[in-house]
């Protein structure tokens, strides 16, 4: 930091002389650098194009606390509190005592950084732990695969073109060819010529096989013309049409009545059905139409009677 701010006396055009911290004999030399430093930056934060000033603030004023007097050996924070600033590595990692003064500034910021390259070290540890916990569980999940070198797969990308809803967006894109099969969970993809941007190297989790369907077989009937049997519609029998129905299965001709429970508060009228549900046969799925009809034709005659009531009154 002294590095800085001879070179920030620079190009103020100032010159600090030696003084002590509060001293009369100094007449405020250092308080005045500061104080010019200050009008100097106040005209940096009304520039209208300047929008970082409260990310540099505090780092700002932490340099100026911290900064060390070529002379004295003191920072401003020293000479008006009796203590100097420690800065968040100091507090956090166990570097022993922090309270000796360095009077190299150069070797204070060498030291701070050996403490950040050590803090990241800690991190990246417990990120790469991290990383690999998540890869295990997920990789437990997935179960076993038939995609090998050369297989077709479909590739799914969690996104939808611009407009278009997520909901009815098709997610499965491709195929593609596999290149090389890396290990059990990673695969590459041939991308070459598909039109995609995508990275080659993918989980197994995000494909799936395309599906060949054989040929049609080819066979050659050994059956004489004239012995083979005509499936033609017009020269099937009559009975062909009608479905075999069992002795306790029976066809819906007619609704002649619908029983209903109590009536409710307002006048409304409740049906009651089986609770149990039953498969039922294609023949039997003309009674839905037939239910229909019986419920339009009560409506109409529920209507007429009020009519008619209405009338006699």
């Amino acid at each position: 930091m002294s590095d800085f701010f001879r070179a920030f006396n620079k190009i103020l055009g100032q010159r600090q002389r030696v003084s002590m911290t509060f001293r009369p004999q100094s007449n405020g030399t250092a308080e005045r650098m500061v104080q010019t430093a200050i009008r100097m930056l106040k005209m940096y934060v009304r520039d209208l194009d300047q929008k970082n000033w409260d990310e540099y603030a505090d780092q700002l004023i932490f340099a100026i606390n911290t900064t060390h007097d070529r002379i004295r050996g003191d920072t401003p924070r020293y000479g008006i509190h009796g203590w100097n600033l420690i800065s968040t590595l100091e507090t956090t990692l166990p570097v022993g005592c922090t309270r000796r003064h360095d009077r190299d500034a150069r070797r204070w910021r060498y030291r701070v950084q050996r403490y950040y390259q050590q803090s990241r070290e800690q991190v990246n540890t417990r990120l790469r732990e991290t990383i690999a916990d998540r890869d295990s569980r997920h990789n437990k999940d997935v179960g076993l695969h038939q995609i090998e070198d050369g297989s077709c797969v479909w590739l799914y990308l969690d996104r939808a073109k611009e407009g278009f809803a997520r909901k009815w967006a098709h997610l499965w894109y491709g195929p593609f060819r596999v290149a090389e099969k890396i290990n059990e969970f990673s695969i590459k993809l041939e991308i070459a010529g598909t039109g995609y941007q995508i990275f080659p190297v993918v989980h197994v989790s995000k494909l799936k096989l395309v599906k060949d369907f054989p040929d049609r077989p080819r066979t050659e009937l050994t059956v004489d013309e004239s012995d083979r049997l005509e499936f033609d519609e017009i020269l099937l029998p009559e009975e062909s049409w009608a479905p075999d129905l069992g002795s306790d299965e029976y066809v819906i001709k007619q609704i002649s009545d619908v029983r209903s429970g109590k009536k409710m508060r307002f006048g409304r009228i409740y049906r009651e059905f089986l609770d149990i549900t039953t498969w039922v046969a294609e023949a039997n799925l003309n009674r839905g139409a037939k239910l229909n009809a019986f419920l339009r034709e009560r409506a109409n005659r529920n209507l007429f009677n009020v009519m008619q009531s209405q009338e006699e009154e």
